[in-house]
């Protein structure tokens, strides 16, 4: 190898560990890190029982965990709504809604309880005898400190025959 590929290989290779070690030692040794809260693992888990309640319309939405869908948001038109936070099942009021609805939900949704604010956005899909298919779904879980979690999600919107 020539002194001057060597010389390069050098250099590249010092540069490659500097940009590995997290920047200059004044940095490392300030720790600067996010700030913690108790609530910094605001997630949203599976809800036990997500089936519409016979006669009901509303909506129920849906995120994958580890390769399998697990539902994680329920809507129930003229009722609320509820979410798993941190394993506990919040029931939620709907606050405030825009955009097109059908099947007693809308496009755009906010639910609070408590201080937590639940906002949910979906696209109406392809209609089904009764229903209809919601895609690319977001639901922002804002924690009364101020955290806040955002879960992708699809569903289904519909009504429940009595």
């Amino acid at each position: 190898m020539k002194p001057s590929a060597m010389a390069a290989a050098f250099v590249m290779t010092a540069l490659a560990a500097s940009c590995a070690s997290g920047g200059s030692g004044k940095e490392a040794r300030a720790g600067k890190r996010a700030p913690v809260s108790s609530g910094a693992s605001a997630t949203a888990g599976a809800l036990p029982d997500a089936a519409l309640p016979r006669g009901s319309c509303g909506m129920i939405l849906w995120t994958l965990d580890a390769e399998r869908p697990v539902p994680v948001f329920r809507a129930v038109s003229q009722k609320g709504a509820e979410v798993n936070v941190d394993g506990a099942i919040r029931k939620l009021t709907l606050a405030d809604a825009d955009g097109a609805s059908g099947f007693g939900v809308f496009e755009q949704q906010t639910f609070s309880a408590d201080g937590l604010t639940v906002k949910v956005g979906v696209r109406f899909g392809l209609g089904f005898e009764g229903g209809s298919y919601l895609e690319r779904g977001l639901i922002s879980i804002e924690k009364p400190d101020g955290w806040k979690a955002v879960v992708p999600a699809a569903g289904i919107a519909g009504c429940r025959a009595k």
